[in-house]
């Protein structure tokens, strides 16, 4: 959550960036390779974590619970936000581009409002279980004892390929199977879940299958080492490519055709490799409680939420000063941490907002584990 802040302050500086963002006169190459080393992985592993928890709610309540906790931490809070960015975010970024400031209302792109995107696929995974909860619990109402007797052998085979399916595309250490099936839905968007729910969807069922998956996570943990060497490898070859097709110009359209080729696979492979290892890093090394953690992580939720319009301001208005670019997007991810941080510790965390976004607060017990 708190990579989206470090991602949306270092656009401005991003040489590919110019003309969707608002964008500083000078560009940064380590900007643009910081940005794409988070990129690549953020929100792939975001969707895994989203649905280990959701598993791990269903298992310990219910499928009603889930939804229910699903309404209150994320619609209600959609509800409340997209007004909030419709009133700030539009006349910042109108600041950013021509420079003046015109305070204005505008609800423009409401499908995808701004940084709140992803909310939007999970209140659409919410949606989908309850249609697929819903139509299978009449089907099984409608069939009678002796066509179940019937269909019986058909769902034994139905098991066994679930079972084989599990197999292919879970397997441990080398997910193989799962990395060809995301290279092969992400190819509508390219790689950018924003615009592809069914990509994003295919992550979230991924960490849905985790969640009592002990040997793929205990690969994971054992594993994550190895994971990360080779994810970082991997993307050290897309960094180069990346950088090499903006110095050297592109005349033959199979030349380009096969490096934007060879930028995808390593893009959608790395986002799989890279959570492998961070979750069995994670795992591996941060179990034990810490109280500062604690605080950023409760913390993460609203500060991702009011971030973008703190560091938007921030950045533009550093446009026209004279100091080196990596000191801009320091200064503007500083201060914006050091507001959201203050304003959650004094108005949010011990209020009914807080509450709303993160829900009860219960006391650490060392023997339950981080």
């Amino acid at each position: 959550m708190l990579l989206g802040l470090v991602l949306h302050a270092g656009m401005p500086y991003h040489p590919g960036m110019a003309g969707f963002w608002p964008s500083d006169p000078k560009s940064s190459r380590v900007i643009q390779i910081i940005f794409d080393f988070i990129h690549i992985w953020r929100m792939p592993l975001f969707f895994i974590l989203s649905g280990f928890f959701a598993n791990l709610m269903v298992t310990r309540k219910s499928w009603k619970a889930w939804w229910w906790n699903r309404l209150l931490r994320i619609g209600l809070p959609m509800v409340i936000f997209l007004p909030l960015m419709s009133l700030t975010i539009p006349w910042i970024f109108k600041y950013g581009f021509s420079g003046e400031f015109d305070f204005f209302y505008s609800l423009r792109s409401p499908l995808f409002p701004y940084h709140l995107w992803f909310l939007w696929h999970l209140i659409i995974f919410a949606l989908f279980t309850i249609l697929l909860r819903g139509a299978s619990l009449l089907s099984a109402k409608m069939l009678n004892f002796a066509l179940q007797v019937q269909l019986g052998f058909v769902q034994r085979g139905s098991a066994r390929i679930k079972s084989l399916f599990v197999k292919m595309f879970f397997r441990p250490k080398i997910p193989i199977g799962f990395i060809s099936l995301c290279l092969f839905v992400n190819i509508p968007s390219w790689g950018e879940l924003i615009y592809n729910p069914l990509a994003s969807g295919l992550y979230f069922v991924f960490g849905y299958a985790l969640y009592g998956n002990s040997s793929l996570l205990s690969s994971m943990i054992s594993h994550w080492s190895t994971y990360l060497i080779i994810a970082l490898l991997m993307f050290i070859v897309h960094a180069v490519l990346v950088i090499a097709d903006s110095w050297v110009g592109r005349d033959e359209a199979d030349l380009e055709g096969l490096s934007e080729l060879v930028k995808y696979t390593i893009k959608v492979s790395c986002a799989t490799i890279f959570s492998f290892g961070f979750i069995g890093l994670a795992e591996s090394r941060f179990r034990e409680f810490n109280k500062t953690f604690r605080f950023i992580s409760d913390g993460s939720y609203w500060m991702y939420l009011v971030h973008l319009p703190i560091v938007a301001l921030i950045s533009f208005s550093m446009f026209d000063w004279q100091i080196p670019v990596i000191v801009k997007y320091l200064f503007a991810i500083g201060l914006t941490s050091v507001i959201s941080l203050t304003t959650y510790k004094y108005f949010v965390r011990n209020t009914a907002i807080g509450l709303l976004l993160n829900g009860r607060r219960y006391p650490f017990k060392a023997e339950e584990g981080a």
